[in-house]
């Protein structure tokens, strides 16, 4: 009997969670919230977190080479066949063998120098695409938003006109309306149903968009929480953005780059230390012939075909490119930012034009359609043409708002807000 409790209490506990578990995922979402989930799942913070990695093995690989080399060698050679005077009678070799590079004219460092931009440039790299799945997440959840609200519009549209037509059916019945009348409301409420269910289907698609971006897919019936009122516009300065950064940063890089191949040029200066067992045959040489050794070595290039020219050439180059680049992205931002700044006012004034309109096209509509219904000298086409006239005001008042939304979006993806 107590088998039977305990298994019953463990089925109402996890009827409990699943049930918890459907009630938070049919929550509202914030757009923190869609913003923080985007963040976790992109695949494409992922990527440049990869390409940060990548940059910083290059740049221990960079920095190894400042240091001395240590090895262990181990070798035995016979040749009986041969002659003794060429062959020496055999090798036995047990040593630790350590080198350095005293001098190579500065190349080391430079591509050391050049690694740690590039690992800068591939840290700013993972800035710019969380500024950018912030910007996606931000837009997406906006055009949710407007697409939810216009579907809401057009819901409240439809009842009104459903209750047009009883009212002019029941005026047709009475000998005050026409016949065409009733099929010019009733096809008018037609085409409202027709606009409905385009915007749900967009209001789904909009729905699957935002979704995805979270790792959350086949989802057409997302919630999320109502925003009231617009942002104001961002400010920054565009010297921080991390795109513009990291192409500095590229520049930096290929310069140093460009040093390194002058480098080549330069002597180079190596000295080589040895430590253990060197003989001919293992038993006197393990006895007998413990010992070191020392080298120096210097090396300077003075012909080489022209393959040390060609090396400064492919990095001037890259360095040409890399600021060709750099001043492609500094006019694209300002471009940019300058379009989302008009787009932003225009959007302000044409909200303000349409807050003034708005009042004028319904008090039209309703003075139509009270002239209607009195019997006064107006078509019921006139007063539709009112009616749809006041209606499309709201739905352009929500595009207007999603406008001057997604130009705050853009610039805060311009000054590389990731937040």
């Amino acid at each position: 009997m107590g088998r039977c409790h305990l298994f019953a209490a463990i089925l109402a506990l996890g009827a409990l969670l699943v049930f918890a578990s459907n009630a938070r995922s049919d929550d509202a979402i914030t757009l923190a919230q869609a913003i923080k989930r985007a963040l976790a799942y992109a695949p494409s913070i992922l990527t440049a977190s990869a390409s940060g990695e990548f940059s910083d093995a290059q740049l221990t690989g960079a920095r190894s080479a400042l240091y001395p080399d240590l090895s262990a060698a181990g070798e035995y050679y016979q040749a009986p066949g041969y002659q003794e005077v060429i062959t020496n009678g055999g090798l036995t070799l047990a040593e630790l063998q350590a080198g350095y590079t005293v001098y190579d004219g500065g190349r080391r460092q430079a591509q050391v120098r050049a690694a740690r931009y590039q690992v800068q440039a591939a840290q700013l790299g993972i800035e710019a695409a969380q500024a950018q799945i912030v910007y996606d997440t931000t837009v997406a959840y906006f055009d949710l938003l407007r697409n939810d609200e216009a579907v809401s519009e057009h819901e409240k549209r439809l009842r009104r006109l459903n209750a047009y037509v009883s009212i002019v059916q029941a005026l047709r019945r009475s000998g005050r309306a026409l016949a065409t009348d009733v099929l010019r409301v009733s096809t008018t409420r037609d085409q409202e149903q027709l606009s409905l269910a385009a915007a749900r289907q967009m209001r789904a698609h909009s729905s699957i968009v935002l979704g995805s971006l979270m790792g959350i897919f086949g989802r057409t019936d997302l919630k999320i929480a109502p925003v009231t009122g617009l942002p104001s516009m961002a400010t920054g300065d565009l010297l921080k953005s991390p795109t513009l950064r990291a192409a500095q940063r590229q520049i930096e890089a290929a310069k140093a780059a460009v040093a390194a191949a002058r480098a080549e040029r330069y002597p180079t200066f190596k000295l080589a230390l040895t430590s253990g067992f060197l003989g001919v045959y293992p038993p006197e040489t393990f006895g007998n012939h413990l010992g070191a050794s020392y080298d120096g070595a210097m090396s300077m290039p003075i012909f080489d075909g022209g393959l040390i020219t060609s090396h400064i050439q492919q990095a001037e180059a890259a360095m040409h490119s890399a600021i060709a680049n750099q001043r492609q992205i500094d006019l694209q931002l300002k471009r940019d930012l300058a379009d989302a700044y008009s787009r932003y006012q225009d959007a302000l004034g044409q909200l303000k034009i349409l807050e003034q309109s708005k009042t004028t096209a319904t008090d039209a509509f309703n003075l139509d359609w009270a002239r209607f219904l009195g019997g006064g000298n107006v078509t019921l086409l006139e007063v539709l043409d009112a009616f749809q006239a006041a209606e499309n005001l709201h739905l352009t008042k929500l595009d207007q708002q999603y406008a001057a939304r997604q130009a705050v979006a853009q610039a805060r993806l311009l000054f590389g807000v990731a937040q």
